[in-house]
């Protein structure tokens, strides 16, 4: 094991437990929560990269925060989420299973274990993470808007249904997209060497993100009515299904003419 391996190795263990002792502490997570965020802290610090890290901290922290916005006034209207926003297990496990798998198969295991390409992978996991946020954000701050709307049919609704959308929710998502996009773009292009300078590589998760947020609206639809799908389970529905459409189109650019470097 060479010098770079092994400090990638204690700077993940550092960054993860420091992770899950100030979500504690903080009250960001609940200790099952920690538990598994310490986890798939590692997985995806040392399978994919240190810098995915970081972008998945920075997504925990801007999600609490925009949780805790006007926390008060969200408890008094009922949309508020329980335990003062403090997210627990299946939160953590909906929103970083897909980020983690992603990791996963990004490591160069031994066959017959799949692998995908570092520079896909990478486009996959931003476009997760903006997926996330973007559902996060609109929920979070769409829940003040004056006017919500059911996705399917434009009908007005109540403020906080699942599949309710408004302009004010739906400028947030766009907003989430964009800014997760933009970070993960700037951060693992100045520390890393998986994302080439590619126009595509912040195109493809900005518009994948915020589609994932309309799919988590429309699944949510759904959840009205069904006794299988959760809220965390329509999170990580619409999280796999914007990555796997990153994972597509990535392998349609070289058919269309435009190279990954």
């Amino acid at each position: 094991m060479d010098i770079l391996a092994a400090s990638a190795i204690v700077l993940t263990l550092i960054t993860c437990t420091a992770l899950s002792l100030i979500a504690y502490v903080r009250k960001i997570l609940d200790r099952d929560g920690c538990v598994l965020a310490f986890i798939m802290g590692l997985v995806i610090g040392l399978c994919g990269s240190v810098v995915w890290l970081v972008i998945l901290l920075i997504f925990l922290f801007s999600s609490f925060a925009a949780t805790r916005y006007r926390y008060e006034l969200k408890k008094k209207r009922k949309v508020a989420e329980s335990k003062g926003g403090k997210r627990g297990f299946e939160n953590v496990l909906a929103n970083g299973y897909v980020p983690m798998i992603i990791a996963l198969l990004s490591y160069d295991f031994p066959a017959p274990i799949p692998h995908i390409e570092k520079v896909v992978a990478t486009v996959m996991f931003i476009t997760a993470i903006a997926s996330a946020a973007s559902d996060t954000l609109a929920s979070e701050i769409g829940v003040f808007a004056r006017r919500t709307y059911m996705i399917t049919n434009f009908r007005r609704v109540k403020r906080g249904i699942n599949g309710g959308v408004s302009g004010l929710g739906t400028g947030a998502a766009v907003f989430a997209a964009f800014y997760s996009t933009i970070i993960g773009w700037l951060l693992i292009g100045l520390w890393s060497s998986t994302l080439p300078a590619n126009p595509w590589y912040i195109l493809i998760p900005f518009l994948l993100g915020f589609l994932g947020c309309n799919i988590d609206s429309y699944l949510g639809v759904i959840e009205n009515h069904s006794k299988f799908l959760t809220g965390s389970r329509v999170n990580l529905l619409s999280i796999f299904a914007s990555s796997f459409l990153a994972y597509i189109f990535m392998y349609l650019l070289p058919y269309l003419g435009i190279s990954w470097y």
